[in-house]
């Protein structure tokens, strides 16, 4: 998994456009299975959906596990409370939100059944849980990277799951089945798709500040290498670059699932 320390800032200004694609699918799937609207976003990152919700007349709280995602989202959004938390054992009393949301949380934790349990801990008795999660195993950004990468003279990097036991599928069965067994009832996911549209500087800025496992792989070399990669990755998004408006369009999808927390309790524990 990828190193995200101290990259609150960079993230901001370059993948987490691409994260936002899903974020009114988010809000209009909590709003629809629940009447509250007490809501916390956790792997809140640069807190996008925590605003987007509170744009929304939500009243909002955002965690995250890292502490320059917090130091970001509370800049970028200082009517908010952030602080941190990690999952599964989120430090919030329980009950605390109408609304629990991860948007691409879930393809960041060991264990997704045990953070699906820990996201429905402190959700009031009754209420939702929205996630999301790349659909499939592979990003559709990867062929950019990897012609990147071979440009620069990089191996590219092997491809990562977990081990069997807490590993599950991409895909709506999959990710319906986590919920689930992390102790929701009246489970439902579908897939989510839209078109991300990126500036080739924009994005890059993202690797150049060690997002991602593309940003740990430029961390890694030295100065001459970084530089061969910078080239090739403008050279390749030049010519796959839209003539009209200059940015680079790739769509993507995602599995987004829904749960409840039982009424009566039975959440994992």
């Amino acid at each position: 998994m990828a190193d995200w320390a101290s990259t609150g800032d960079a993230y901001a200004t370059s993948f987490a456009a691409l994260c936002a694609g899903a974020v009114d699918a988010v809000l209009d799937e909590a709003g629809e299975r629940t009447a509250g609207r007490r809501l916390l976003d956790v792997g809140t990152g640069p807190g996008t959906v925590a605003a987007a919700a509170h744009a929304r007349g939500w009243t909002v709280a955002g965690v995250d596990a890292e502490e320059s995602m917090i130091a970001t989202a509370r800049r970028l959004n200082p009517g908010i409370p952030f602080r941190i938390g990690t999952l599964p054992g989120l430090d919030e009393p329980d009950d605390s939100a109408d609304a629990v949301t991860a948007n691409f949380v879930l393809n960041h934790v060991p264990d997704a059944r045990a953070a699906v349990a820990g996201l429905a801990q402190v959700a009031t008795l009754g209420g939702v849980v929205v996630v999301t999660i790349w659909h499939g195993t592979t990003s559709p950004l990867r062929p950019l990277w990897d012609r990147v990468l071979d440009a620069a003279g990089l191996d590219r990097p092997a491809g990562s799951r977990l081990p069997a036991e807490p590993d599950f599928e991409r895909d709506t069965t999959g990710v319906a089945g986590v919920l689930a067994d992390g102790g929701l009832d009246d489970v439902r996911a579908r897939l989510v798709s839209w078109d991300f549209a990126f500036a080739p500087e924009q994005l890059w800025s993202g690797v150049e500040g060690g997002v991602a496992t593309m940003g740990g792989i430029h961390r890694a070399q030295d100065v001459a290498t970084r530089a061969r990669m910078r080239e090739a990755y403008l050279r390749i998004t030049a010519e796959i670059a839209d003539p009209v408006d200059g940015l680079v369009h790739v769509p993507h999808s995602a599995v987004l699932a829904s749960g409840m927390v039982p009424a009566a309790g039975g959440v994992l524990g």
